[in-house]
């Protein structure tokens, strides 16, 4: 949960919270209970329904449209909490059909897909491996991470900045939410993982999985070519080609959690890298505070990423 908050909001320091340890130990919570509970959630629907990854993404696809589309409604913000340059960012890929811009919807989904939720849960599922396919949660936990999610999504709710969206565009966000649901439901019962044995095949090295996902990572997270149809169009497609080449290769014998965690941290760590590069879009911070965060929200996911690709754990096969 905990990794859930850095990697979805404090690791990107684009807020007027960064730097202040009060404000950044209170987003620790919220947002742990905010991302971290429905990941959680997903994950266990997920295990204990003997699914993969494929129908863990849809879900998270799920929890990405809520958060964006339901909850925040940010997407559909014209001004979302005065962040600078959010009007300029909107236009510059309009689509006046829908009232949004297209690469802040890709940008605000998918970005929760990743770092809100997909790499959370594939760096912690590699601290234990022999753990990654099973069930985390009994009842108790399960309803407590039900009930933090609910209080969290509903003190967002009911902020007037989160009420953006018009009644065509709630209604079509939350069918398109239950559409990845139903995806997730039916793909899982068509490419259930099968647990067993490690097979002794040659492979590639987490290292070397992490460094080859590292780069696209970069590029993807700095928006290379702009807010424009030309960088959303280019995203779009580095995106599918890099979650292609991640599939294909994981199908093949040899790939474990500790590969899956690895291209997750590469996203991470991108993400991280990235954040030095720009002050927070709200608030006024001093560098000597900006810095420090942008170090210690780094050393927090390093240190979670060394603990999932430290290779003395037994190993477990990746779904």
């Amino acid at each position: 949960m905990g990794l859930c908050a850095v990697g979805s909001e404090l690791l990107a320091a684009y807020a007027e919270n960064t730097g202040k340890i009060g404000a950044v130990l209170f987003a620790l919570v919220f947002f742990g209970a905010l991302y971290g509970a429905p990941a959680l959630l997903a994950r266990e629907v997920t295990r204990r329904a003997g699914w993969g990854w494929p129908s863990l993404l849809l879900l998270a696809f799920a929890l990405g449209i809520a958060q964006a589309c339901l909850i925040d409604q940010s997407l559909f913000s014209e001004d979302y909490v005065g962040y600078e340059g959010w009007a300029e960012s909107r236009q510059a890929a309009f689509v006046p059909v829908l009232s949004i811009s297209a690469n802040q919807a890709f940008n605000f989904i998918v970005g929760h897909v990743i770092f809100s939720f997909g790499a959370p849960i594939a760096v912690a599922e590699a601290w234990r491996p022999q753990l990654a396919l099973r069930p985390w949660l009994g009842p108790v936990g399960t309803g407590i991470a039900v009930a933090l999610y609910l209080g969290a999504a509903l003190l967002i709710a009911v902020e007037p900045e989160s009420r953006s969206a018009s009644t065509a565009q709630f209604t079509i966000s939350a069918a398109l939410a239950g559409a990845c649901i139903l995806a997730a439901w039916l793909m899982g019962r068509n490419l259930r993982p099968q647990a067993g044995p490690e097979r002794s095949v040659a492979s590639p090295s987490p290292l070397f999985a992490f460094a080859a996902a590292f780069l696209p990572g970069l590029i993807l997270a700095s928006d290379v070519l702009g807010e424009n149809w030309t960088g959303f169009t280019f995203n779009v497609i580095a995106t599918a080609l890099v979650g292609m080449l991640v599939w294909r290769r994981s199908q093949r014998p040899g790939w474990d959690v500790r590969h899956t965690a690895a291209v997750a941290l590469a996203f991470l760590v991108s993400r991280g890298v990235l954040a030095f590069t720009y002050f927070p879009l709200a608030g006024q911070v001093e560098p000597f505070a900006k810095y420090s965060h942008n170090v210690v929200m780094m050393l927090a996911v390093l240190v979670a990423g060394w603990f999932a690709l430290h290779p003395s754990a037994p190993k477990q096969l990746a779904s």
